[in-house]
């Protein structure tokens, strides 16, 4: 059974969502992850707190949570409820954003690419060998991916976490490996292809369908749903690098992105 879109997130919401974003939490995430990667906190480390963190960088609590999100999604640091926020530690063998000096939307639009052919075969060997529990913890992300939208929220931590669990599920260490390897990557593309106009509902979508499909164990319905899905996140890409060269072209600054380590 599929789902139709929630009223509330056709395109022209998107403007309005995007207005709630939280531009600082970008600025807190690559702070925190060039301090982790440069041995200021070292694997097993335990951070300073939330509110310490949130004074030391004069922000609010509530940026630094999202951060710290985000940074546990990419498998920097593991929150522990209750004790803290503990360094994993980092990879450098296979992040790839770590070796390139010049990031910008033709890395993304080759990450782009690159998802467009594996995310829809991960998905449809998902739908065969996950286990009914992977299921229904990819769906309930799906759904606090919704929630959080209808919210006004940036429902980045349930987005990078719904595509990793299905890399999971695929039961294919090597694939795994892959989409682990361009986790930063899929964070600056997903920052980029958010500013363009539906982007955010038509992602909601996706990942419902998506979700209904895997629990039906339809791989043929989830590798076409997904491969829906990278083409319109290449669609944005493309637009997105459209609109900075107009931009440029008309002497405007074309959106930054952060800066690579």
């Amino acid at each position: 059974m599929t789902r139709d879109p929630p009223a509330n997130l056709e395109p022209a919401a998107s403007a309005e969502l995007l207005a709630h974003a939280n531009p600082v939490f970008q600025v807190i995430f690559d702070d925190l992850k060039q301090r982790i990667r440069r041995g200021e906190w070292l694997p097993g480390e335990r951070l300073p707190s939330i509110s310490q963190l949130s004074k030391t960088l004069e922000v609010s609590t509530g940026s630094v949570r999202e951060a710290l999100r985000s940074l546990q999604s990419i498998g920097l640091v593991k929150i522990e409820h209750g004790r803290g926020v503990f360094v994993t530690g980092w990879r450098p063998t296979t992040d790839l954003s770590h070796y390139f000096q010049n990031l910008g939307t033709g890395l993304i639009l080759a990450l782009a690419e690159t998802r467009r052919i594996i995310e829809p075969e991960l998905a449809a060997l998902a739908a065969e060998r996950a286990t009914d529990g992977e299921l229904a913890e990819i769906e309930a992300l799906a759904k606090e991916m919704e929630d959080e939208a209808l919210r006004g929220l940036d429902f980045v931590e349930p987005d990078v976490q719904f595509h990793r669990r299905i890399a999971q599920s695929a039961r294919n260490p090597i694939l795994f490996r892959m989409m682990e390897s361009v986790n930063d990557l899929f964070l600056e593309s997903r920052q980029l292809t958010s500013l363009e106009p539906g982007m955010t509902a038509r992602a909601v979508r996706y990942h419902l369908l998506i979700a209904d499909a895997l629990r039906s164990r339809s791989a043929a319905q989830a590798r076409l749903l997904m491969l829906a899905h990278m083409n319109d996140t290449l669609s944005g890409v493309l637009a997105a690098e459209s609109h900075a060269h107009q931009g440029a072209s008309e002497g405007r600054s074309p959106p930054k992105l952060p800066k690579p380590l």
